[in-house]
């Protein structure tokens, strides 16, 4: 079901963190969290309402993770590895719809870098409309368990909306860059819009870079732990119930400290 909603003009990010305990033959849990300081949460993703719950195994095949319930205001993602190397983990939300005040809109278009959409209004001198949008999350986590070497972190899984890293961000230090892909409903993304944060960043993206016509980018990797890098789409379907339909995604991974 769509739900009509009344939110603040800035959304809630969504970000999957890696599990800190990562034996194979263990349970692993992957945590949830929504909000937007990462990885702060403030919002308490309820992990069984996820439409995809995807584990990638090493070896490419997939399996689904178990919604375990919710702490910390998180929510948790629970599967036992059975073997050793990389796992993707990645979940997407049911779509919902959302309507806000023409101003808060605006804001919401500039905040996130979506100066197209922005521009396209103004030019239809529609920036005094209000606007009722549609949006769904798709985020991902890259993690290692064991020493294995199986696991391919640049095949994308076909988010609706992914960022692919073209090396292995695991193996990434302070100094290094990680080139990236965007794809759209699997077509590489120009000018897209992407932020990266480390937690104590605060509520907005430390460094944002927009993708060439490849849909690549290069971002840089100036501290060592927990990183995100996250990105907004949005297009205009023009339906029945909805003008606007936006797409949010983010890749997490941990780097060595």
């Amino acid at each position: 079901m769509l739900l009509l909603l009344m939110v603040p003009a800035r959304g809630h990010d969504l970000w999957l963190l890696p599990p800190t305990v990562l034996k194979k033959d263990e349970k692993a849990t992957v945590t949830a969290i929504s909000g937007s300081e990462f990885p702060i949460g403030d919002h308490t993703p309820d992990p069984a309402k996820f439409a995809k719950r995807r584990v990638i195994q090493p070896d490419g095949s997939e399996t689904a993770a178990d919604a375990s319930g919710t702490k910390d205001n998180g929510g948790l993602l629970s599967f036992t590895p059975t073997k050793p190397g990389l796992y993707i983990v990645a979940v997407e939300t049911t779509p919902k719809l959302t309507q806000l005040e023409a101003a808060a809109f605006n804001e919401y278009l500039v905040s996130d870098g979506l100066f197209q959409i922005f521009r396209l209004r103004a030019k239809a001198k529609e920036l005094d409309k209000d606007a009722i949008e549609r949006y769904s999350k798709s985020p991902k986590v890259l993690f290692r368990v064991g020493d294995g070497k199986d696991g391919d972190p640049s095949k994308p899984i076909g988010l609706p909306l992914e960022i692919v890293p073209l090396a292995d961000p695991l193996s990434r230090k302070v100094g290094d860059t990680l080139k990236v892909r965007v794809l759209f409903q699997a077509k590489p993304l120009a000018n897209a819009n992407l932020g990266w944060s480390h937690p104590g960043d605060g509520d907005t993206p430390v460094g944002t870079v927009r993708t060439d016509a490849r849909g690549e980018a290069l971002i840089p990797i100036a501290k060592g732990g927990l990183m995100t890098i996250r990105l907004t789409h949005m297009t205009r379907p023009k339906a029945k119930d909805y003008e606007w339909e936006s797409f949010w995604t983010s890749l997490t991974f941990r780097l060595p400290d």
